[in-house]
């Protein structure tokens, strides 16, 4: 074959390797905005700058009435299986049920270990971002952490505070988290193939799982590469069951720490991280509202789990704070039946559905989604 022959021929494969490509990268953005017709079905797979990036971006790119759920595992759904019975996604049937005419979009960010500090650089990401209201939920169990911050990733979003700032909140400037690599490939393929950006979402709707991840479990299990194979452990069996039919001995240790056995002063950390979102939320003039997450006290009582004076004093002077910055706070500490937790405060789907009925008519009755 002449050489001239080979290059036509090479020629022809690449034109057909990039219609393909452009093929597949047209196909995966129709897939990609079909998902996110019903975004309070998505729960991030991931917690890594290229992830959260994503999820704001489709933030950005919705219309309609937006409202963003910020908060940790107990918004992000640990204790259920599928994405629509999550507390986001219950939200959003019942608003679009109440207020039809509204378009109303929900986007789940509830990110699991997430405390005060990890939604004020979570507000920070979404800063140039019109979201009409944001919920957060409150879990009391977050000021007793003393790590500052558990997912560095999110200070790729710091756009506020100097790196004096930092270290005095027990943070030092973050060496960026991004490898030379992954910035390359941002840089050079990331704006030019949508398949790439959203490469995380892939693998997820695929296996269940980031890839990256399934590799990692792979090393002590491996027919967890299988899809969605995670599934199917004990533990995560387990964490899914309602809370009566697990055995909770030497599981809940009252000596490592109770709930509500915290102090709210300035060497507390997240109380630091919290008064300054408040007053991010209130200075931006953000449309916020909190709400109270809801505990299993039976399960709290029956091991002696909860100081109950400090708890109550702490979430008296935690509401009051929020309240002196004009945001509104929705108490629904006590506000589930206990058989609808799967743990302390994890909610089985009934009781996210029951949870999102109360926090839908009061945030219609109350004024805080106009009619």
């Amino acid at each position: 074959m002449k050489s001239k022959d080979i290059f036509t021929v090479n020629r022809r494969v690449m034109v057909f390797i990039i219609l393909g490509l452009c093929l597949v990268d047209i196909l995966f953005c129709i897939i990609v905005s079909n998902k996110f017709n019903h975004p309070e079905c998505q729960r991030l797979p991931s917690y890594d700058y290229s992830t959260l990036k994503l999820w704001i971006n489709q933030i950005e790119k919705s219309n309609g009435y937006k409202i963003v759920v910020l908060g940790d595992s107990v918004v992000h759904g640990d204790a259920v299986k599928y994405t629509c019975d999550t507390l986001p996604a219950y939200i959003s049937k019942e608003l679009n049920e109440l207020l039809p005419d509204k378009n109303i979009r929900v986007f789940n960010i509830g990110i699991a270990g997430a405390a005060p500090a990890e939604v004020y650089f979570i507000l920070n990401a979404l800063e140039s971002i019109h979201v009409d209201l944001f919920i957060y939920d409150i879990n009391l169990g977050w000021f007793s952490r003393t790590k500052p911050l558990e997912h560095l990733s999110l200070l790729e979003f710091n756009n506020n505070l100097s790196s004096e700032q930092l270290h005095l909140l027990g943070l030092d400037p973050l060496v960026s988290t991004i490898s030379p690599i992954e910035k390359w490939l941002s840089r050079n393929i990331l704006n030019h193939w949508k398949v790439y950006d959203q490469r995380i979402l892939l693998n997820y709707w695929l296996f269940g799982k980031p890839l990256r991840e399934k590799l990692q479990d792979a090393k002590r299990d491996p027919s967890l590469l299988l899809p969605f194979s995670e599934n199917k452990l004990p533990e995560i069996l387990e964490m899914r069951a309602p809370w009566k039919e697990k055995k909770w001995e030497g599981k809940l240790d009252p000596t490592k720490g109770r709930v509500g056995s915290f102090y709210l002063n300035n060497s507390n950390k997240q109380w630091l991280f919290y008064k300054m979102l408040l007053d991010y939320i209130k200075d931006k003039e953000i449309q916020a509202v909190f709400f109270i997450t809801p505990r299993n006290h039976e399960l709290l009582e029956c091991y002696d789990m909860i100081d109950k004076p400090n708890y109550i004093n702490n979430l008296s002077i935690i509401i009051n704070e929020a309240k002196n910055k004009t945001i509104p706070v929705l108490n629904y500490d006590s506000a589930i039946p206990f058989d609808y937790f799967s743990d302390t405060v994890h909610l089985l789907p009934e009781g996210n559905k029951i949870l999102a009925s109360s926090i839908s008519h009061d945030l219609i009755e109350k004024g805080y989604i106009k009619r």
